[in-house]
């Protein structure tokens, strides 16, 4: 069924150029990365004046051409549609035709499809949650119209606290990511493959295994404001889960801050006062940095690094 336009009232004949297109969604099914891919859609006049197509305007991956590109009534021509994607996945398009129907001067041709890889991961990336002590692994498989003529090899380390390793040959090309979860925090790194292709030459997929601990740190940036007047403090709260739970020490490993601990509402929290000491600051300063270290029976982080920052000119007169 040709669409894109309206007919007259009833019984009204049209009397302008009317477009008409079919049909409305051009399915290009499976396109190949990197690669041309072309359908037609058929486009008519069905007014009673010369229709003249002004321009196919293009997309990011898709254009189109209408030859001829003036229509008699009654007409049809060829609009023939070349999408061309550099990214794997559903492929979703449009191209705008442009063209004297006075009720119709724009109008959108969608456009569909499925874009297959020449080589790729199968997955975009990798991201695996675990507490401290246990462990985790995922696979990723290699997939594409040239799967089978790549030489994939591995050609980085793996992250801190994990391994990337080869999955057995009955498996195809992949790869599996083991994390050890021995280590708090986010362990974060890249499968990056040489392919042995012409194109693509490499090919590389974020990987992260995300470690819980049980101890926990409130405010884990803490900001001190160095223009307002009097004490420039914070409070740290920091707490775990740990049933004999106890700060051993904290002390300022770099930057000119200060700071002392006590224990809090119950047992296992405590309250670190932190402050800054502004006799250690030049006049012509505008930020400071500094660490924290907290060391305590924590099984998971027994010492902890917490980042100190502050921004603005001290007031020197203040108190």
């Amino acid at each position: 069924m040709l669409a894109g336009g309206c007919r007259g009232g009833k019984g009204e004949a049209p009397i302008a150029p009317r477009l008409r297109f079919a049909p409305e969604r051009l399915d290009l099914g499976h396109l190949v990365q990197d690669e041309d891919s072309r359908g037609t859609v058929v486009v008519r006049n069905d007014g009673a004046e010369v229709l003249h197509i002004v321009a196919v305007d293009r997309s990011r991956f898709c254009a189109g051409h209408v030859e001829p590109a003036a229509l008699a009534p009654g007409q049809s021509a060829n609009l023939v549609v070349t999408c061309r994607s550099d990214l794997q996945g559903p492929l979703r398009e449009g191209v705008d035709i442009r063209s004297d129907d006075p009720r119709l001067p724009r109008t959108t041709l969608s456009i569909v499809g499925e874009v297959t890889p020449l080589f790729a991961f199968d997955l975009p990336v990798i991201a695996l949650a675990m507490p401290f002590g246990e462990e985790r692994s995922q696979e990723v498989h290699l997939v594409g119209k040239l799967a089978e003529q790549a030489r994939p090899r591995l050609t980085g380390p793996a992250a801190p606290d994990s391994e990337i390793l080869p999955l057995p040959a009955a498996s195809g090309h992949g790869y599996r990511v083991h994390c050890l979860g021995r280590k708090v925090g986010a362990n974060a790194g890249n499968i990056v493959v040489a392919t042995g292709l012409l194109r693509p030459k490499e090919i590389a997929i974020p990987y992260a295994c995300n470690v819980r601990g049980t101890l926990q740190i409130e405010p884990t940036n803490p900001f001190f404001n160095l223009k307002v007047s009097g004490d420039r403090a914070v409070s740290i709260t920091v707490r775990s889960s740990e049933p004999t739970f106890e700060v051993r020490s904290v002390r300022v490993t770099g930057g000119p801050f200060a700071a002392r601990f006590a224990h809090a509402e119950d047992d296992h929290t405590y309250r670190i006062d932190v402050t800054v000491l502004g006799e250690r600051i030049a006049d012509e300063t505008r930020a400071i940095t500094g660490t924290l270290l907290i060391e305590s029976n924590d099984r998971t982080e027994p010492r902890k690094e917490v980042p100190l920052f502050g921004s603005g000119r001290i007031n020197k007169a203040s108190p």
